[in-house]
């Protein structure tokens, strides 16, 4: 123990109680630390052992149930409940022992036999060895007796005629509502003990004498917890369950719950019961390890003390030079202070005036997104204005479907006037979702997913045009193929609607017209292309007619938002639109779209939906 320097000034009696208290300190701290580490130790070891005993449990189950069945399924067999009615025909003992081997061999069982009433073994699956069960009696054991009586009889005992311990499983053989012999199983655990041993765990399970009757130790295999009363040596010799074994008690001292003494070891002891007649189970981990953990806590914290007396001597020996520095900076930050009392009223006067002008720019940004709000409710009011505009093409449909429908009743066609009022009913539908165009500008949204055939809505929106066309003289040509393209059909419908109507009025006046729909691959890209042969759009305008309310239209024959939703439903899809002029004049709308790898032109990419 390092001593203070200071305490080289006390007197002598003072300054050696002082260290005699100091080292009884340091004692108790450092058996504490032993002691807290060892507990918690141990207490791991316990965890451990339930953990690891709930897994050896599983398995001991699992190897048990695996034959648990097998007797009960097996005493239906007509061979074993033929030969109980008749013992002594030597050609169904061959059967039956035959059976019983054949099973207990595919089964992997230790022994199969079959018992009547009497408990004479009447066939067994070892009936070729020397120490066959055949003939032998087991009416005294209780396996035998609880199966006579109508239950399932279960029973761990070392065999009467092998001398191999194992565990018995009887089930009553029954013929004609009446109990005719009980068919036994034999399971044998030496395999397990094996594995166990070679796991390097401790494991004994003990049944409810307190006798092992299976160990991972050899050693303490049919040992006792403690002396056996008279009335368990009574009853384990009635059953003969041990009969080959002294059962001598364990040099087992148990020093407090969970913890105890065998062959000079302590162990950390571990129970867990199970469900097979009255069984514990137990683990036993040697807590050589913990207690040299606490002693190397102990050495842990020794060298910490002395550290940390060290850094006290240490501290001790500067304290007057420590307090010289704070001294000389004590001066020195006066100083410093007198010479920054500008410089901070000057920081203050400018956190002042971040703080006027934080406030005036909040006011501004109020003021921007009220100017935003008031901006975007006009735009609102002016797009449900523009719901007419889209409604337009729609309706002169209708007009020529009605039309031709009054035709067809008038002739008696049933199956074109059914088409037509079937083409009715699209308009109407696409008419309600046309309505939904506003949250397109609005919101600037659209839902991904979606793939539909080219052809199929171009053949939809020329009939939308059909009248139209051949009022303006004009010819409309189709070329798609087997393309899809990666749009909702609603979204392609709308798309395409708007480029023809558009089409359409750039050919008013014009003689010759002609309008052609294109779709094909192009490379990796999916192209739509929507061309004529019109006075073709200026340069100057190409970058503005996409935008929102720019129309090139007289007043009140638009409001500009037809290739604005065209672009915002292409865009929102995964493509882009491209406005150029045609080799012969004309102008030529084209949208591209990447080709997704594998999906062969029927691209998934996103695609805008109306809604």
């Amino acid at each position: 123990m390092i001593r203070h320097p200071a305490l080289h000034r006390l007197p002598p009696a003072p300054r050696l109680a002082r260290l005699a208290l100091s080292c009884l300190l340091v004692a108790a701290l450092l058996w504490a630390v032993h002691g807290y580490r060892f507990k918690a130790g141990t207490e791991e070891l316990a965890l451990h052992a339930s953990q690891r005993l709930a897994l050896l449990a599983a398995s001991l189950d699992a190897e048990l149930l695996r034959f648990e069945s097998l007797p009960t399924v097996l005493a239906q067999h007509p061979s074993l409940q033929q030969l109980l009615q008749a013992p002594n025909d030597p050609e169904l003992v061959a059967a039956a022992n035959a059976l019983l081997e054949q099973v207990n061999e595919r089964t992997g069982a230790g022994m199969l036999y079959l018992i009547d009433p009497t408990g004479r073994t009447l066939a067994a699956s070892n009936w070729r060895r020397a120490d066959s069960f055949v003939g032998e009696n087991y009416a005294f054991r209780p396996y035998f007796r609880d199966a006579l009586a109508g239950g399932s009889g279960k029973f761990f005992a070392v065999g009467a005629t092998t001398q191999v311990p194992g565990f018995f499983i009887a089930h009553p053989v029954r013929a004609a509502g009446r109990i005719t012999g009980v068919l036994a199983v034999k399971v044998e655990l030496t395999q397990l003990e094996t594995t166990w041993a070679a796991g390097g765990e401790s494991v004994l399970v003990v049944d409810r004498h307190g006798v092992v009757a299976l160990s991972s130790n050899p050693a303490w295999k049919f040992g006792t917890l403690a002396p056996l009363s008279p009335e368990s040596r009574a009853a384990l010799a009635a059953t003969r369950q041990y009969f080959t074994a002294a059962l001598e008690p364990l040099p087992l001292v148990w020093r407090e719950p969970g913890r105890a003494l065998l062959g000079g070891r302590e162990y950390v002891v571990g129970s867990r019961a199970l469900g097979w007649v009255d069984w514990r189970m137990l683990m036993l981990l040697d807590t050589a390890p913990v207690r040299a953990a606490a002693w190397l806590a102990v050495l842990a914290a020794g060298l910490a003390l002395c550290v940390l007396a060290v850094a006290g001597l240490y501290w001790a020996l500067h304290a007057r030079r420590l307090r010289e520095r704070l001294a000389a900076q004590a001066e020195l930050e006066r100083t410093v202070a007198e010479r920054t009392a500008d410089l901070a009223t000057t920081n203050a006067q400018l956190l002042r005036e971040i703080s006027e002008r934080s406030a005036t720019e909040q006011k501004l940004r109020g003021t921007q997104r009220a100017l935003i709000e008031a901006n975007r409710l006009a735009a609102l009011g002016q797009m449900a204005a523009g719901v007419a505009h889209e409604l337009n093409q729609p309706l002169a449909a209708l007009r020529s479907f009605a039309g031709n429908s009054l035709t067809f009743l008038e002739r008696g066609r049933l199956q074109p006037l059914r088409d037509n009022l079937n083409q009715i009913i699209g308009l109407i539908e696409r008419m309600a979702r046309l309505t939904s165009q506003l949250k397109v500008f609005a919101s600037r949204q659209q839902t991904g997913g979606g793939s539909a055939s080219a052809a199929q809505a171009m053949q939809v929106v020329a009939g939308w045009f059909r009248e139209r066309l051949d009022a303006a003289g004009v010819e409309l040509r189709i070329d798609a193929g087997e393309v899809r393209l990666p749009l909702q059909p609603q979204a392609l419908e709308q798309v395409l609607s708007n480029l023809v109507g558009n089409a359409l009025d750039a050919l008013a006046g014009c003689g010759g017209g002609v309008i052609a729909l294109r779709a094909a691959r192009h490379g990796t890209q999916l192209c739509l292309e929507v061309a004529d042969n019109g006075p073709g759009i200026p340069q100057e305008l190409r970058e503005r007619i996409t935008q929102p309310f720019f129309s090139t239209k007289p007043l009140g024959q638009g409001l500009g938002l037809g290739l604005s939703i065209v672009s915002d439903l292409i865009e929102g899809s995964g493509g882009r639109l491209e406005i150029e002029s045609g080799a012969g004049g004309g102008t030529v709308m084209r949208a591209c779209w990447p080709q997704v790898a594998g999906t062969d032109g029927a691209g998934e990419g996103r695609a805008g939906e109306v809604e």
